[in-house]
Order: structure tokens, then C-alpha cells, then sequence
């Protein structure tokens, strides 16, 4: 007896597994990939048919029937399929939960995107079917004889009133018919084929082998390594033009949401209506109509953050990660996937070139690359040869000695000075969002808590109020200390907005724009400042990490950095690699027009190897000490990590589940090469009312370990988060 494989779909973890299910003989063959509908219990559930078994008759089970197949052809394709397979057994996650993330939203019930009706002209319609006294009727028919065909909002739009429309609709050779709605982007398209866009002889040369791997449809991974500046853009807008004329699909990611405007502006004006674009600040409509296109491939190329991975293309021909070192890949809540190892195994199944492209690649990456199992491309050179901005390191203790407290270095203060006396631009990075970095009692010396997570809250201005950044509670300010009653309450550190209040004070003709978390909460917030920003509507623009990468501004001759040891303080193995991207990222961004850049980062610690190689944009040095440090401590790419962390809301219930987990690895692992590290206390023991614990697993593989995990009582274990390859 032939019985069906079914995932159900919900994220319960002990769900995990598929559930047997017979076809009645109505449904005939059904291909695996598609939605059924299975009884559960005492309720209906939605499931994924993802193959068949044979079952000896008679069987000793009563086998359930589907009841319903919910769609008319299957929505995952085999590579999918395979691709969700391989997701789950690498980062340990269900085989359900895997499959979701090639969905819109987490159930994939109505599927529909949004339709609207259209006229379209047929061979002998004529504007002579209308009388000459009919004017709107004949200006209507001109108009759709040009355009062959237009949807009714557009001609509603244009002026034309409904009995015209339904006049026109009413003629000979013209048809009404539904089609899906098209989300468009603001910008201009100004369709473009391969021949039209140029390369430098050095990009040129750097292509050729991306095109060699498109032609002979091979999977290949290059690792584009090209400083700020060298035009790496261009050459992904080459290699996608090659793969529409092959008709694929072009998969662009960029890391963060803010930064999909700007690429988006370039793909729109080269590829006009074939590019869609994905990321979670979409409505659901316009997701589900840019998830239709791609399916339907009315549209070739997709840009997106790190979900855009999972576009439901049949015939990927490219796939391309920008700013290929960034962290934001790497997904941090429920299943902890990185979406550069997802487009690999794509690329894999697809048969296409993965192009990793960075002016600082991921230290994992270029080790790769040195080692063969990368291909190395190189654009050391900026376009036009436009030299690489100056970069000065100023050292705040020195400053302090001078009596100088201020959150601007003499140095700084120079520097905006002469960008704003010059009427030139500049982009300043302060990696910290709020006011002040937390509020503390001068008597007692205890800071103000949030009372559902062990840190310190930050102080907004905007609102008057301390907000816990991982939760989000607020509260006011509170006049007294909550331990001690002294009124003796003190602000402590600079956040974005106390910079940018400063800024206001210290250079009162200076137009400046903030972009942090709190700006960007409201949609189109962050792309509005920034095209403000593009046109010359600000002098300064001051924010997070949001600054640092990605953006290309002509007039950006300065660049400041107040805090660069932000990152460099965070207990990971990775600190140094993230304050050497950001510092040389952030740099980056000034001098691309025809002036010279400079830049000045504040620190203190300037003797510090990352610090000193990002001041001379030396890659290479900066990673050949970075990975003799990795070697020696066996940290990735050496050894292979995965962390676990135990969550419960009773510390003594945590600590007994973290001890059994350890216990239970310890006496499975099946080599002494294999550290089991922990239980210990994570560098924030309590969030959102909620203990952690953490165990760290490292080893030369860890094959072994997750398949035991994946097998074992560890895998359904309440309140348990695994994060392989955490970085």
C-alpha cells in the first residue's frame, strides 16, 4: 500500500517528524510539494506532501485519509524540498519550520495575491469604431492601440470616466481579463540590455569568470573582493543582465532593509519591471503579488535582505550576497540559518555562480578563498582611481589629559568645520541609539534597571523616558532611586540623540538628520532621510550602523566615527573582525565623487591591530593576524561551534535542564577532539523575565553531535534555542 509523507504545518517541535496519510483514489497522484488538508487529533491541519513509502498489507495501524488538497499545483519545487532538507539537518531546526521560510507568512493558507482588470487591445481593433464626435471614447482607444493594454485603475487615473471605459471595453477586438497587480517601485526605468552596461577593463576582468560559470551553468562561489568605491555594483548589474537573457532569475541580497533603496534605484533604472523587491517592512498583498511574479517569472531579478534567499524560482541563474561580511545574514530568532550558506546549497541545486562581494569579506570566507574552495576575484582599485579617503586615529585619552571631556576631539571639530565651510556632506557613526547610555544614582552608584532584563535602560529624549532595548519597556525618569531614595540622579554616556543635540549646539548652521531604530520604526522613514540626504537637503547625517555600508553619496567628503571601540568591547571571538568592517566600511564611504575623503575615528584604544589596519584599509594585513589568532585559540574557520541556550523562567528548573543536556552530550560525543563548555551564564543572565544559560560545543566536526541532538530528547526540549555556527 502506497501511503503519503506528511509534514504538518506548525511550529511545534514535536511535530517534527512526518505523519502517514492515505490518498483516496479522487485526488489521484499527488505531487509532492503540495498543500493538503489531514485530520489531527480532534482538528484539521494544514500539511506538506512531501513523498511516499510502501507499507506491507494488512497494516497493523488504521492509516487516516487527506481530506483535501489545497492546491491546484505544487508550491515547493524538488530543490526546495531538498534545500529545507539540508536547512534542517545543518542549523537543527524541524523540517516544517524549514519549509516556511520559503513562504510568505508562517501558515501558507490563501495564497492569492492581488488582481486587477485590465484592457487589452487584440489584432483589428481601430479608433475608426467610434464616431468623431465621441472624443474621450477615440483618446482612449489611441491610447491602448500604444500601449496594447492598461488596467482600469491606470485609465481611471488618466481621466477617463467609467461609461467611456465601458464603452471602449464593449468594441470589437478588445478584451477584458484579470491579471496580477504589478508593485512599483518610485523610480524611473530605463530598460537596459548587456551590451549597455560598461565595465572598467579591472571589473571587466573580474567578470569573466562569473559569465564563464553562467554560460557552462556550473556552481561556482568567487569571492569579490573589492575595496569601497571599485564599482562592484556594475559588475552585478552585468552578470544579471546575462542571466535575464538566459531566462533566469537573479537573486541580489543586501543585508539591511535601509539598504535596498539604493541598489533598487540602480536595478529599476537598468531593468525597469523585471526587478521585485523583498523585505519585511512589504505589506502583505504587495509580498504575496512580488512572491507571484517571481513564480509566475513575469520578473527575473529580485532584491532583498536575508529572507529574499527563499524566492520560489524554478530557474535560478545568479545569485549575488553584497557587503558579503555583514552579520545581519546571519538570522538570530527561531531558526538561527545563515543566508550565505542557504545560497550555496541553491546555487548547488541551480547550477549557478554565487558571487560574495565585499570591501571587507568575512574572515571564514577569504580563508576559504585562499584554500581553493573559493574563487578569489579582485578590484583593489577604486573607478576613475580616485584615491582612498585619509584616515586619522585620535586617541581620547590624550584628549581627556588636554581637559577636553567633549564627545568631539579637536579633531572632529576641525573636520565638520571644514566640511560645512566647503558646503560638502558628511556621514557621522555613533553606535549607540538614544540619549544616554543608562541613568545612574551618584549616591548609591546603582544604575536603573529594566525590571524584566538584568541591564541598564537607555534614556529618549523623545518622550522623556528610559526604554530597555531588548524588550522594550518604558518608563519615566524616575526622581528618586528606586534602591536608595537619594535624588542625587546623574545621566551617563551619549547616545545618537545627545550627539545630535550637541551638534545643534556646537554648529547651529549645520543641517542634520538622525538615522537610528527610533527614526526608522515608521515605514519609508529611513529611505525619505536618506534620498533628503542624496539631494543635498543635509549637511550631516548622523546614526548607527545604518550608515556604515552600502551608501554611495557623491558629495560625502567626511566621515566621523566617535566611538570606535563599541564593538571591539563585546565579549565575541568575532569583535575585532566587526570593528575592523565597521571602521573600514564607515571610511568607506567618503571621497567616491571627484573630491578627496578623510576621516577621523575616535578611540580609546589606537594601538589596537584592527584599529591600526582599518586607518590604512590593509585587508590583508588586518587578516593575516586576525586568522594566526583564530588558529591559536580554535575558533572558526578551525573548529566548528555551536551554541545552545537553556531558557526558563525558574533559575533552579534552568540549571537542571542545562546540567542534564551537558551530562547527556558529554557521554555521546564520539571524539576527545570535542569541548563541551558550560552550563554558564550568558553575558545577559535574565531578558524579557526569562534566565539563560548557555553550553558552548566546539570541534574539527560536529556531524556526529547533530545527529545524536537531532535524535535525542535534547532537540524537543522546551525553551531551548540552538544556534550553529553562531557568530
Amino acid at each position: 500500500m502506497k501511503v503519503a509523507d506528511i509534514i504538518i504545518n506548525r511550529p511545534a517541535k514535536q511535530l517534527h517528524k512526518p505523519f502517514s496519510y492515505a490518498v483516496p483514489e479522487k485526488f489521484g497522484t499527488i505531487a509532492p510539494g503540495t498543500r493538503v488538508l489531514v485530520p489531527l487529533g480532534g482538528s484539521r491541519e494544514e500539511g506538506i506532501l512531501i513523498g511516499y513509502h510502501e507499507e506491507a498489507e494488512p497494516l497493523s495501524y488504521t492509516v487516516k485519509s487527506i481530506i483535501q488538497v489545497l492546491d491546484q499545483e505544487p508550491w515547493f519545487t524538488t530543490e526546495m524540498m531538498n534545500t529545507a532538507k539540508q536547512l534542517s539537518q545543518y542549523y537543527l531546526c524541524s523540517y516544517g519550520d524549514a519549509l516556511r521560510l520559503f513562504t510568505i507568512n508562517k501558515t501558507l493558507k490563501s495564497y492569492e495575491a492581488p488582481k486587477e482588470v485590465w484592457l487589452v487591445t487584440q489584432p483589428g481593433f481601430t479608433v475608426e469604431q467610434f464616431s468623431t464626435r465621441k472624443k474621450k471614447q477615440r483618446e482612449l482607444a489611441e491610447y491602448l492601440l500604444d500601449v496594447e493594454g492598461a488596467p482600469l485603475s491606470l485609465l481611471k487615473a488618466k481621466g477617463f470616466s467609467l461609461p467611456v471605459i465601458k464603452q471602449v471595453a464593449a468594441a470589437e477586438y478588445i478584451r477584458s481579463e484579470e491579471r496580477f497587480k504589478e508593485t512599483k517601485t518610485r523610480f524611473t526605468s530605463l530598460l537596459s540590455n548587456e551590451g549597455d552596461i560598461t565595465l572598467t577593463d579591472e571589473q571587466q576582468v573580474a567578470y569573466e569568470p562569473i559569465r564563464a560559470a553562467m554560460d557552462a551553468n556550473t556552481q561556482e562561489t568567487f569571492l569579490l573582493h573589492g575595496v569601497t568605491g571599485s564599482g562592484k555594483t556594475q559588475l552585478y548589474l552585468k552578470a544579471a543582465a546575462r542571466c535575464i537573457a538566459d531566462d533566469k532569475t537573479a537573486i541580489i541580497l543586501v543585508p539591511e532593509i535601509i539598504l535596498t533603496d539604493q541598489i533598487v534605484r540602480r536595478f529599476v533604472e537598468t531593468f525597469g519591471d523585471e526587478v521585485v523587491v523583498f523585505h519585511s517592512k512589504l505589506t502583505i498583498n504587495e509580498r504575496y503579488n512580488n512572491w507571484e511574479r517571481l513564480r509566475r517569472k513575469d520578473s527575473h531579478i529580485i532584491i532583498g535582505a536575508r529572507s529574499a534567499v527563499f524566492a520560489p524560482a524554478e530557474h535560478i541563474g545568479l545569485i549575488v550576497l553584497d557587503e558579503e561580511h555583514d552579520n545581519s545574514y546571519k538570522q538570530e530568532d527561531m531558526i538561527r540559518y545563515h543566508a550565505k550558506q542557504v545560497a550555496l546549497w541553491r546555487g548547488q541545486s541551480h547550477g549557478c555562480p554565487v558571487v560574495l562581494g565585499s570591501a571587507t569579506p568575512a574572515v571564514t570566507s577569504f580563508y576559504k578563498a585562499q584554500h581553493k574552495e573559493y574563487t578569489l576575484l579582485s578590484l583593489p582599485n577604486r573607478v576613475f582611481e580616485q584615491p582612498m579617503p585619509q584616515v586619522q586615529i585620535v586617541d581620547m585619552k590624550e584628549e581627556m589629559l588636554r581637559g577636553n571631556y567633549s564627545v568631539f576631539s579637536d579633531d572632529m571639530v576641525n573636520l565638520i568645520d571644514t566640511t560645512l565651510q566647503n558646503h560638502n556632506q558628511m556621514i557621522m557613526l555613533l553606535n549607540r541609539r538614544g540619549y544616554s547610555t543608562f541613568v545612574m544614582c551618584r549616591e548609591c552608584g546603582k544604575p536603573i534597571q529594566c525590571p524584566h532584563c538584568d541591564v541598564s535602560m537607555v534614556y529618549h529624549q523623545s518622550g522623556e523616558e528610559l526604554r530597555c532595548h531588548y524588550c522594550e519597556h518604558h518608563e519615566p525618569v524616575p526622581n528618586i532611586c528606586p534602591h536608595c531614595g537619594s535624588k542625587k540622579i546623574k545621566f551617563f554616556g551619549s547616545g545618537t540623540q545627545k550627539v545630535e543635540e550637541e551638534l545643534r549646539r556646537q554648529f547651529p548652521q549645520a543641517r542634520i538628520a538622525r538615522l537610528d531604530q527610533d527614526v526608522t520604526k515608521q515605514k519609508g522613514n529611513g529611505e525619505e532621510i536618506l534620498e533628503q540626504f542624496r539631494i543635498g537637503r543635509y549637511d550631516i547625517l548622523l546614526g548607527t550602523q545604518m550608515v556604515s555600508k552600502g551608501h554611495d553619496f557623491e558629495n560625502v567628503t567626511a566621515v566621523g566615527i566617535l566611538t570606535a571601540d563599541s564593538v571591539l568591547n563585546i565579549p565575541l571571538y568575532s569583535a575585532a573582525e566587526r570593528t575592523f568592517d565597521l571602521l573600514t566600511q564607515t571610511a568607506g564611504r567618503a571621497g567616491r565623487g571627484e573630491k578627496l575623503g578623510c576621516a577621523v575615528i575616535q578611540t580609546y584604544n589606537p594601538l589596537n591591530y584592527a584599529i591600526i589596519k582599518s586607518k590604512a584599509h590593509d585587508y590583508i594585513g588586518f587578516y593575516n593576524e586576525e586568522i594566526q589568532n583564530r588558529e591559536i585559540l580554535g575558533y572558526p574557520p578551525f573548529r566548528e561551534m555551536i551554541r545552545m541556550l537553556v531558557r526558563h523562567e525558574n533559575i533552579n528548573t534552568l540549571e537542571g535542564i542545562a546540567n542534564h543536556i551537558v551530562t547527556d552530550l558529554e557521554a555521546h560525543k564520539d571524539s576527545e577532539d570535542i569541548e563541551i563548555n558550560g552550563p554558564y551564564e550568558t553575558g545577559i543572565k535574565r531578558k524579557r523575565d526569562m534566565f539563560y544559560l548557555a553550553i558552548m560545543i566546539r570541534g574539527p566536526k560536529l556531524d556526529s553531535v547533530k545527529k545524536y541532538i537531532a535524535q535525542s530528547w535534547i532537540f524537543t526540549q522546551e525553551g531551548l534555542l540552538i544556534d550553529v555556527d553562531p557568530i
